[in-house]
């Protein structure tokens, strides 16, 4: 396995991986146009450190120090860790945004296997603000157990209608913290073709779960999906004390993805 690091919005470009024929292919869908960020991001300044990748970047103002760090280990698993230090009240709430398709970009993701460890997620309007709780169960959105994401892009839903496909967020480990928590695997997903199998773990609340259907503009729309660690998404509206760092405080964030293989 190798991956690439980009310093230009701290972002995973890359992550070529065998499938279960030992086949190489990148596993980080780009997109049509081939650019996984989105212009113009940050560049910060990147060097190896202790086996992996250190990146650090100085906000605009001096309101705070970021720095992220990417380490991928001998099992496959690709840790990405945030750390922030605020010398002024600074909104923090750092997100890693790769897209995947596990076969390599050879199909679509339709026959992924998807699975959320979450029993309630977010409606949205139609400008994707939140704008109420909702339990799984019954709809669309309950992947407890393993489910295929295409036919679920499929369903008669009108969150699903009105989005173009996922783009919701999902609240993992205790539904209603807005807290972190420890490291924990929160979702999973398996390509059947391929065999590769992603497993997710992060420190966060909720997760954001996205994959557009095939009638959304653009021929990529649904050829890949994210898994994004985050907070819950009302806490920025509500003021949460949790996203607001003060002087002297510290903000840390893992996620970790680990790529496999199943028979």
């Amino acid at each position: 396995m190798t991956v690439t690091i980009s310093e230009r919005g701290a972002t995973l470009r890359s992550w070529r991986a065998p499938d279960r024929y030992g086949r190489m292919a990148d596993v980080v869908h780009a997109g049509a146009d081939g650019a996984s960020v989105v212009a113009p991001p940050a560049l910060w300044q990147g060097r190896h450190a202790g086996g992996g990748v250190a990146l650090q970047l100085k906000v605009p103002g001096g309101a705070a120090d970021l720095r992220a760090s990417y380490r991928l280990d001998d099992d496959g698993c690709l840790t990405i860790a945030y750390d922030v230090q605020a010398r002024l009240p600074t909104l923090v709430e750092l997100q890693t945004h790769p897209s995947f398709n596990l076969n390599g970009g050879i199909a679509g993701i339709g026959d992924h296997m998807l699975q959320i460890d979450a029993d309630y997620y977010v409606e949205v309007d139609a400008g994707g603000n939140p704008i109420g709780v909702a339990a799984v169960g019954g709809t669309p959105f309950d992947f407890r157990q393993p489910a295929p994401i295409g036919a679920r892009l499929r369903w008669p839903d009108g969150q699903i209608s009105q989005a173009g496909g996922f783009d919701h967020c999902f609240y993992v480990g205790n539904h209603f913290s807005g807290g972190q928590g420890p490291l924990r695997e929160v979702a999973r997903v398996f390509d059947p073709g391929s065999g590769r199998r992603l497993q997710m773990c992060t420190t966060e609340a909720a997760l954001q779960f996205c994959a557009a259907g095939s009638t959304g503009a653009g021929p990529w729309r649904h050829d890949g999906f994210c898994l994004e660690a985050n907070a819950r998404p009302e806490l920025v509206n509500a003021a949460w004390p949790r996203l607001v760092l003060h002087p002297g405080q510290a903000y840390r964030q893992t996620t970790a993805y680990r790529l496999s293989l199943q028979a």
